[in-house]
């Protein structure tokens, strides 16, 4: 694809119009024009400016850069795994989520894999054998099992909320997000469209609240999310940890090993 079609279409994706994005950029709409029909070959610089408007991922901007005949400046590949990150990075998560015991917490990249546990919420897991470990796809397991579904008291809000908090993720990371097109089929299913139907608006709190039920136990939870990289670093971008926090003083017992069965 020539440079001039992948700026069009970033453009589009934001809903900018061509004076919108040019004036934001500084420069003329006429230029901007010529930049996308392919008239004038951006410099670097200006790609810089133009994807920094634009908001486009480091992942994405090599694709840009690759078009317009230049190489990437920066890696534009995410890390597939902790060990492709920098040791130090690496091993500052390592210890949050340890640290974080005796609650659950876990690592997801940008596309909601699994990356990596704790030892609580590992527990948690086998003791509920849901499909949330290592390896798998957070989306799928939550939105798409029906053990979770089973497990979650407050599965239709928390679902609706889910979605809507990675329908913004999937659009800021792009047209060609495959975040999106994994949301899309997920939402089409029965139960997520129930969900949304039921929870057309949600409260955005920057908390989550889950409640769950382990035969007599209830447990109740908020979660928060701790981001790493930015917009410039694609080793690091859109990978998070997710950390529950007990919502009450019966959930903290439990987790501490004084209410354990």
């Amino acid at each position: 694809m020539e440079f001039g079609c992948h700026l069009k279409e970033w453009r589009d994706h934001r809903r900018m119009s061509q004076l919108a994005l040019a004036t934001a950029a500084g420069i003329s709409a006429r230029h901007l024009s010529f930049l996308e029909t392919g008239r004038s070959r951006p410099s670097e610089g200006m790609i810089l400016r133009l994807a920094a408007v634009l908001d486009v991922p480091a992942r994405d901007q090599g694709a840009l850069f690759s078009a317009a005949g230049y190489r990437p400046r920066m890696v534009t590949r995410p890390a597939s795994g902790l060990e492709a990150m920098p040791p130090a990075v690496a091993n500052a998560i390592r210890l949050m989520l340890e640290r974080h015991d005796p609650y659950p917490g876990l690592v997801l990249d940008h596309r909601y894999d699994i990356l990596l546990t704790n030892g609580a919420f590992s527990a948690l897991v086998e003791t509920t054998q849901v499909p949330l470990g290592p390896g798998q796809n957070f989306l799928e397991g939550f939105l798409g099992s029906e053990s979770v579904r089973a497990l979650v008291r407050n599965w239709e809000a928390t679902a609706a909320d889910l979605v809507q908090r990675v329908r913004i993720e999937a659009w800021l990371q792009g047209p060609r997000s495959p975040l999106q097109r994994r949301l899309d089929r997920l939402a089409a299913t029965p139960s997520v469209v129930r969900a949304l139907e039921n929870f057309p608006a949600t409260d955005r709190l920057p908390v989550l609240p889950v409640e769950l039920s382990l035969g007599d136990t209830e447990l109740r939870f908020i979660t928060t999310l701790s981001t790493f990289g930015s917009t410039q670093d694609a080793l690091l971008e859109g990978v998070v940890i997710e950390s529950f926090f007990p919502a009450d003083a019966a959930t903290q017992r439990f987790f501490e090993g004084t209410e354990k069965p």
